[in-house]
């Protein structure tokens, strides 16, 4: 007798799941996350990407190439890797997670991403995860940050060493929102630092952060990290702007 089972079936008579996205109750034939509905207008990046930033070539023929950016100048992280397109329902979700400080939709949203099977990506490789950290006075703005509820479930699922406070960051910063890709590089310039280079040296560290915009956050993060002694550095996000 599975008493897990019986007690999440009893809970679920009472507390049916939601979607996310709509707010509807998930059918029983329906998968554990968002509704059929929802579920359509999510655009997984899961076809041919490049090997390096994970940006998706949606609808190419040519299989896995390297994209313009990473062949005219190579990112500081070794590969980067996103769940889905940042738009119709992650875009509504991960808003609603953020902005509207609705941590149950926070909790789906990390056990979905925890549940995707990144492509070309082994997480076997590296030592330990690092969320990317948020400035002291927009954690207490939030009242939490969502790239370590992002990373806790990677930790669980993976059951790999969790540094919450691996970096850190020195500096408060205009909002990247509006910003284009040289503004944000120049916004987010030597913000970060590391806490410990012994935690770091000679590490494969995989970094976590909810949308990959233009990649500035998460590069200036792993070359903080490679300054530090770090030998490979992954970013996995759970959204990514196509």
């Amino acid at each position: 007798m599975n008493w897990k089972n019986i007690i999440q079936n009893i809970t679920d008579i009472f507390y049916p799941p939601i979607c996310p996205g709509c707010t509807a109750i998930l059918r029983p034939e329906e998968e554990k996350y968002f509704c059929s509905d929802c579920r359509e207008k999510i655009r997984f990046l899961t076809g041919s990407i490049c090997p390096v930033c994970g940006i998706a070539f949606f609808d190419s023929p040519a299989g896995n190439h390297l994209c313009g950016n990473c062949i005219g100048q190579r990112p500081f992280f070794s590969v980067a890797r996103a769940v889905a397109a940042y738009e119709n329902t992650i875009l509504k979700t991960i808003r609603k997670f953020k902005y509207g400080r609705d941590l149950s939709t926070g909790s789906v949203l990390a056990r979905f991403m925890a549940d995707f099977s990144f492509p070309d990506f082994d997480y076997k490789k590296y030592s330990l995860i690092a969320p990317v950290p948020l400035h002291i006075k927009k954690l207490r703005q939030r009242g939490f940050n969502q790239s370590v509820i992002l990373a806790k479930a990677l930790k669980k699922k993976w059951r790999l060493p969790l540094n919450y406070f691996l970096l850190k960051r020195t500096k408060f910063t205009l909002t990247q929102t509006g910003l284009d890709k040289k503004e944000r590089e120049k916004n987010i310039k030597g913000v970060f630092k590391v806490t410990s280079d012994e935690a770091v040296d000679g590490q494969n560290i995989i970094l976590v952060d909810d949308v990959y915009t233009t990649g500035s956050t998460l590069n200036e993060c792993a070359k903080t990290l490679r300054k530090a002694g770090a030998k490979e550095i992954a970013a996995l996000t759970l959204a990514r702007v196509i």
